[in-house]
């Protein structure tokens, strides 16, 4: 794997699992005490964005790591899929 596929293979895999990650813990406005009338009901309270990509970059580098550790060691070949 070359500098340039690992790159795309990591933020590829960053994305999707970031996409996974991010409806979890969330609360709505509908459903907190302090709702207020004028705001959109769908709305979150409080997005924690930062724990969200803390959580997405440490299970995505696991990830990587374990596909990375397969391709050094030819166990897993990434071209062979691609053709």
């Amino acid at each position: 794997m070359s500098i340039t596929g690992g790159i795309i293979i990591y933020v590829n895999l960053w994305m999707i699992i970031f996409f996974m990650v991010l409806p979890f813990g969330i609360t709505n406005q509908i459903d907190s005490p302090d709702y207020q009338k004028g705001t959109d009901p769908g709305a979150p309270v409080e997005s924690r964005m930062k724990k969200k990509i803390l959580i997405t970059t440490l299970i995505a580098t696991i990830i990587f790591s374990f596909i990375f550790a397969l391709d050094k060691l030819d166990l897993f070949y990434i071209r062979k899929l691609l053709f």
